[in-house]
């Protein structure tokens, strides 16, 4: 495999050594914040290559000869993806509401600003049922459901990139 190295200089933290990133070449490296920061002069091809290590002990590689990156942010947000999905944040906080009520009720707790909420909520949800209603009986718009426009766009993308790796979500 041939690469398109080009030179490059690599920008290192000077109080840990850690890698930060990649510079193109510069006239004068005199020139450079020298406070903070420690620079190496490589040979890189950014498109396909990485630094990897700190400015002691640092190594360019083919970014695919690296390990994947999984991040404990990118697994809680497919973990919250995957709660939404089956139970959507007002699903769960009508359930919360209706539980506490409920409970209030039984005690004989006075929650009457709880009270107002759920009915304040059931209103507007009462509310826009009837507006969604009136758009999908009316002549003069074209309404479309979320599962009318989640299947549309499914079936106009169907067998495209975007499936490619389907399944990733499934944990």
């Amino acid at each position: 495999m041939s690469y398109n190295r080009v030179p490059a200089l690599a920008q290192f933290n000077k109080l840990n050594k850690k890698f930060i990133m990649i510079l193109g070449p510069v006239d004068d490296i005199s020139m450079l914040n020298h406070d903070f920061y420690l620079y190496r002069e490589i040979e890189i091809d950014q498109d396909r290559e990485i630094v990897i290590g700190n400015y002691d002990n640092y190594n360019v590689i083919d970014e695919q000869d690296a390990p994947l990156r999984m991040t404990e942010d990118s697994l809680n947000a497919l973990a919250r993806d995957k709660i939404y999905e089956k139970y959507p944040l007002e699903n769960q906080l009508s359930m919360i509401e209706n539980m506490l009520e409920t409970i209030a009720d039984k005690v004989d707790i006075d929650c009457e600003d709880l009270k107002e909420m759920n009915d304040f909520i059931n209103e507007v949800r009462r509310v826009n049922g009837i507006r969604k209603q009136y758009f999908a009986n009316s002549q003069e718009y074209e309404y479309k459901s979320t599962e009318e426009l989640n299947e549309a766009l499914a079936n106009k993308y169907e067998g495209g990139i975007h499936e490619f790796g389907t399944g990733v979500h499934d944990f």
